[in-house]
């Protein structure tokens, strides 16, 4: 099983699809340790209860907080740094920590969902961004994280009409559903690197075999 390392900061439904996946046995991994940067996240308590390792990192810079993760992920090894909802932008030196290379190309093992189809819509809140710019589809990304914020390369994407939705709060719960599942179905190939990389148009590019 590949060793990940799952980072969030609130109440972990990701996280719970990423561990249904594993007990299903979908997914090949195990996670060695649960990190958050808030210590009232709902997510430790959940992971506690599974019997993972837990750690909090209180957010103090970028920087910092980099040699935190670090610190703290040093004695449980993982080989992937999962995102699962985590509020804080990872920096240079952890993504550079976890770095692979493939001939003359390179990406991160650090993989995130984002809540809408990149390139729109970064940042956050994007479901509710999506609702207040009234377009009729919007969708979810699974992406390797790099150093520009939710411009890392794309490893899947799912779009849905959100034409007739009368809330954010309906938004966001559709897309919800479809992270949950979209997110450990890319995870069964991106953990295992069975993955071309290639540059597009001066961007690097995932492949799935």
């Amino acid at each position: 099983m590949i060793p990940i390392a799952v980072l969030a900061s609130g109440r972990g439904s990701n996280f719970d699809a990423i561990v249904n996946a594993i007990e299903q046995k979908t997914l090949n991994a195990s996670i060695v340790a649960l990190v958050s940067d808030n210590p009232k996240a709902a997510v430790l308590d959940k992971a506690k209860k599974k019997g993972i390792n837990t750690f909090v990192v209180p957010f103090k810079g970028r920087e910092k907080n980099d040699e935190l993760l670090l610190k703290s992920l040093s004695s449980v090894s993982p080989r992937f740094i999962v995102l699962a909802g985590y509020m804080r932008i990872i920096g240079t030196q952890l993504i550079e920590a976890f770095r692979s290379k493939r001939g003359a190309l390179s990406y991160s093992r650090i993989t995130n969902v984002h809540p809408s189809l990149l390139p729109a819509f970064p940042g956050v809140n994007s479901y509710a961004q999506a609702y207040r710019f009234g377009v009729a589809i919007t969708g979810v990304t699974v992406h390797l994280v790099e150093k520009e914020v939710d411009n890392g390369p794309i490893c899947a994407q799912r779009s849905f009409s959100i034409q007739g939705h009368r809330s954010e709060t309906e938004v966001e719960k559709n897309g919800l559903e479809i992270e949950h599942k979209l997110y450990p179905e890319t995870l069964k190939w991106v953990l295992k690197e069975e993955f071309d990389v290639e540059k597009r148009e001066g961007r690097i590019c995932v492949r799935p075999h």
